[in-house]
């Protein structure tokens, strides 16, 4: 199966540049409706729990402790479902290099942004962890300390939420773009046709002639 060069510039003198120009623009779409709801979440998520549970310095120690056990929960949840979703990557990459189609670079891109994206929340989600692993209810310090601790907690279970909403939505575009393949076979926009896959050998040819 052959796969075309990741590298962002198109390819010259091939005439699906305008479709391969076309699908990068949809997956640079989908990249930003999967940030801008992530980000809305993480802000819904931590104004949401901020105003709740609006505190002083006097009730912050008590919050935290009731808030931990949520954030332990979440943040352990974000590192297993982004180990099944890294799995799923590679059962795609599999999946795609040995399909008797061939799919444009843009497909391999997004498996490229999902995979990264994962391994973001993965390892924001166990450093969150490790700082939770601490007794943070225990620290002889002065009442404010906790203040400062209860919304570094809160910022942080909101971010690494925040992260995984975009890691779904962006794992639904590429859900939406593969069933586009299943329905539409060679007249997907990921898919690359015969006649393109007889230029691009034939420029390949002429490219490997010339370099002779």
């Amino acid at each position: 199966m052959k796969t075309e060069n990741l590298d962002e510039g198109p390819s010259d003198a091939n005439p699906s540049d305008s479709e391969q120009s076309t699908e990068r623009e949809e997956r640079r779409q989908d990249l930003r409706w999967a940030a801008a709801g992530g980000v809305a979440a993480a802000v819904t998520g931590f104004g949401t729990m901020a105003i709740v549970g609006t505190a002083t310095s006097y009730e912050a120690r008590r919050l935290l402790e009731s808030v931990l056990p949520t954030v332990r929960f979440a943040a352990s949840s974000y590192v297993a479902g982004g180990a099944t979703i890294l799995a799923l990557m590679l059962t795609l990459i599999t999946f795609s290099i040995g399909n008797e189609l061939e799919f444009h670079v843009s497909h391999y891109r997004r498996i490229r942004d999902i995979s990264a994206l994962t391994s973001a929340v993965i390892g924001s989600s166990v450093l969150l962890l490790m700082f939770l692993s601490f007794p943070l209810g225990e620290a002889d310090v002065d009442e404010a300390w906790y203040l400062w601790v209860f919304y570094a907690v809160l910022f942080g279970g909101a971010v690494t939420g925040g992260i995984f909403i975009a890691v779904i939505l962006m794992l639904f575009y590429a859900i939406r773009g593969l069933l586009g393949v299943a329905q539409e076979g060679q007249d997907s926009s990921l898919v690359i046709t015969p006649d393109e896959g007889e230029i691009a050998d034939e420029r390949n040819g002429g490219e490997a002639s010339i370099e002779e």
